[in-house]
């Protein structure tokens, strides 16, 4: 009854003080009305509510999220999953195992520090649709939405500043990772690695981006290390080739990225190429380098969640 007559009293003054809010038709009524308001009015503040824009919204207790996400809440998402599948059929008829491990949505994971006074799942069906038409398409996913959610009250998978999953999550979709490569590698010679514990800074990127200075605080991660003692840095042939945007590798995760803990967990070498932004790249990676895929047993594509409701071309190798 008390979310009813918030609702209620808040559409009322947004009727009042003529906000200019208002409903999208391509709405799928999965949220309710106040998540809907509240979603609305953060994209206005953010300069549109039909588009893409740098920019960050603050939720609960300084929680910070992109203005992306919020927008994949409330408009159609792009079919992309013909897309995919003819990327993963592209390499399965070279004998290459693709594996699409698509990060959790910050958002999806932690709305509870974005609506906090209601119990709402922002979850679309829309994602669902997209995880089960690839699934029945052969193409392996690593759909770790419900994972993240399940546990990040306990374990951090995500920090308040930056829009990368912690190392902890990294660690969780490594994991999954390495068990769907089992039967890809399961005749390669396997090295031992273990894990070290350190002390990095926090790059808190959406911290930046929202009020243009860095953010000071410490974060502790564990970075994969050999029989040398030295932070692992695959080789260029390694046979598992990791690819992505900056989820799949960036800056001060080195040592400590997907591809790495990947390698940990299989005992096979990996190297991770990645570039800012570049989440739809995947399909046209190779354009012009398909030479690059020589000798790969698998590419393990990592990419943020919140880039799956949008536009992916066909693969061009």
């Amino acid at each position: 009854m008390k979310k009813i007559l918030v609702t209620i009293l808040i559409i009322l003054f947004a009727a009042v003080a003529g906000t200019g809010l208002y409903f999208h038709l391509t709405w799928e009524k999965e949220l309710s009305p106040i998540a809907y308001f509240l979603i609305e009015k953060d994209l206005l503040a953010c300069g549109s509510t039909t588009k893409e824009t740098k920019c960050v919204i603050t939720g609960d207790a300084d929680w910070l999220f992109y203005q992306e996400s919020q927008l994949s809440l409330v408009h159609s998402w792009e079919d992309n999953t013909k897309q995919i599948i003819a990327f993963n059929d592209s390499l399965k008829n070279r004998g290459i195992q693709l594996i699409v491990v698509p990060v959790p949505d910050k958002l999806l994971v932690e709305s509870d520090k974005y609506l906090p006074f209601f119990d709402e799942d922002l979850i679309p069906s829309a994602y669902r649709r997209w995880a089960e038409k690839l699934n029945k398409n052969g193409v392996i996913l690593i759909d770790a939405l419900d994972e993240f959610k399940r546990i990040h009250d306990s374990i951090p998978v995500f920090e308040p500043y930056e829009s990368h999953c912690t190392y902890e999550g990294r660690s969780i979709l490594a994991k999954l990772a390495a068990n769907k490569l089992k039967y890809a590698t399961k005749d390669l010679s396997k090295k031992s690695y273990t894990l070290r514990d350190t002390t990095i800074k926090g790059t808190g990127n959406l911290f930046h981006l929202k009020y243009g200075i860095y953010a000071h605080y410490k974060m502790k991660e564990k970075k994969v290390v050999g029989e040398n003692r030295k932070n692992y840095k695959g080789p260029k042939k390694a046979p598992i080739l990791v690819i992505g945007d900056s989820n799949a590798g960036e800056g001060l995760s080195r040592a400590s990225d997907v591809g790495s803990l990947i390698t940990k967990e299989t005992g096979v070498e990996t190297f991770s190429i990645s570039k800012v932004g570049a989440a739809n790249f995947g399909p046209i990676f190779f354009k012009g380098k398909s030479n690059f895929l020589e000798n790969r047993r698998a590419i393990v594509w990592v990419f943020d969640g919140r880039e799956i409701y949008g536009h992916f071309r066909n693969p061009q190798f």
